[in-house]
């Protein structure tokens, strides 16, 4: 179980993100859970903090 405020990386296959690569193993820090998932931040390559929604807790290892 995942708790907001946590570091995970995200395991799942590198993915375009509104027009943003995401790789796998991106670090995310864990925002909030809702009825659709966890929200998680994760920054880009350029450092610049996105929001991903709806990711599944067995996604972050």
């Amino acid at each position: 179980m995942v708790k907001p405020g946590e570091e995970k990386i995200l395991n799942r296959p590198t993915f375009l993100h509104k027009g943003i690569f995401v790789n796998s193993g991106t670090r995310v820090v864990v925002m909030e859970i809702d009825s659709e998932g966890v929200i998680v931040q994760f920054l880009d390559k350029e450092g610049i903090s996105h929001i991903l929604k709806g990711v599944r807790e067995e996604e972050l290892i």
